[in-house]
């Protein structure tokens, strides 16, 4: 049992709501949390590759980029510093 205190305006527009919907004040702070707890674990659960997923794959570059930057720093300083 959750007993909890809101703003007066807060409390005035739940009343209103409560009586639009034709329910109680209660069972939709039920359903308010229920949905806010549901938000929340989803967030959680999300992976590194579910945020990302949209972004993977579009770029159009060399695809060897990962394996093959030492050679082309190397090259990319021989290149420089050569006199």
């Amino acid at each position: 049992m959750i007993s909890l205190r809101l703003p007066i305006e807060l409390e005035q527009e739940l009343t209103t709501i409560s009586r639009i919907e034709a329910t109680t004040k209660t069972q939709i702070v039920r359903q308010a949390i229920v949905e806010y707890l549901a938000r929340l674990k989803e967030k959680r659960t999300k992976t590194a590759y579910t945020l990302g997923e949209d972004l993977f794959g579009v770029y159009d570059g060399d695809a060897d980029l990962s394996s093959d930057y030492k050679n082309r720093l190397d090259d990319i300083l021989h290149a420089k510093y050569s006199s």
